[in-house]
């Protein structure tokens, strides 16, 4: 009977049962123009979200763009503050920004 109690208290953790959301941005730099995502929820590997979006943005029209996602944060305040510096530092360079529509690339489901 312990162990069956124990069983379930383990169980209804909430570690236990999924992972909490990480969340990230991303952007992609072709000379002047920069294209930036929203925040989203980060399933896959940083490495194949950055391919997609790079894929992404190239579909857009970019040529040969550098894309890179922060490590996604448990926060996402963290990250949406990191984006909006992104966005900052951006203008501040007289970069022209793009945003990324929702949907354009498979890490943004």
């Amino acid at each position: 009977m312990r162990r069956l109690a124990l069983a379930v208290l383990l169980l209804s953790l909430p570690g236990a049962a999924e992972a909490a959301p990480r969340f990230t941005f991303c952007v992609a730099a072709a000379g002047a123009e920069v294209w930036i995502s929203e925040v989203f929820p980060a399933s896959e590997a940083r490495e194949k979200i950055e391919s997609a979006f790079r894929a992404a943005v190239e579909r857009m029209g970019a040529a040969r763009p550098d894309a890179q996602c922060p490590e996604p944060r448990d926060d996402r305040t963290v990250a949406l503050n990191a984006q909006f510096d992104a966005e900052a530092f951006n203008r501040k360079m007289g970069a022209t920004l793009h945003p990324v529509p929702a949907g354009e690339f498979p890490g943004k489901r």
